[in-house]
């Protein structure tokens, strides 16, 4: 089975937030610094046992790291996490297998990562960031294998 199989026998039945949280480093004046934001996007696979039809988690988590262009100091200024938790149900199709879905998911992050990208974006705007922007899609390639790290964005 591929991904794009798989992606098409799925529907995202719920996308929920689970934990939000968001900082400034404190004594430094963030808002005027030109810095860079590190992002990295996370996926744990899961099968949800005793559904029927099948049905699978994800829990996402979503990090920025933001840190100074200039200078020597590589110091946090700001910091954020987002994690959520979707679930998606089979609709057709031969019963998919928790291993099936473990080996494809990364092929939904693109379908979940605008979503939690652009709550990421709101929550620095809310702490006076207006100034940072965040990518809004993911790199057009990336790894299906189920033992992949995070998805990292500079």
């Amino acid at each position: 089975m591929t991904a794009e199989e798989l992606f098409r026998l799925l529907t995202l039945e719920s996308l929920s937030l689970t934990g939000l949280q968001a900082q400034l480093q404190q004594g430094v004046e963030v808002r005027n610094v030109e810095c860079n934001a590190h992002v990295e996007f996370q996926l744990t696979p899961t099968a949800v046992e005793g559904s029927t039809p099948p049905q699978f988690a994800l829990q996402i988590r979503l990090t920025c790291v933001g840190t100074p262009v200039r200078g020597t100091q590589r110091s946090k200024l700001f910091d954020l996490e987002i994690r959520a938790l979707a679930l998606y149900r089979q609709i057709g199709g031969e019963l998919l297998t928790p291993t099936d879905f473990a080996s494809h998911h990364a092929i939904c992050a693109r379908q979940l990562f605008p979503t939690l990208s652009g709550r990421a974006q709101m929550l620095l705007s809310d702490l006076g960031l207006q100034n940072i922007r965040l990518p809004l899609d993911l790199p057009r390639e990336l790894s299906a294998s189920a033992d992949q790290g995070p998805v990292v964005l500079n």
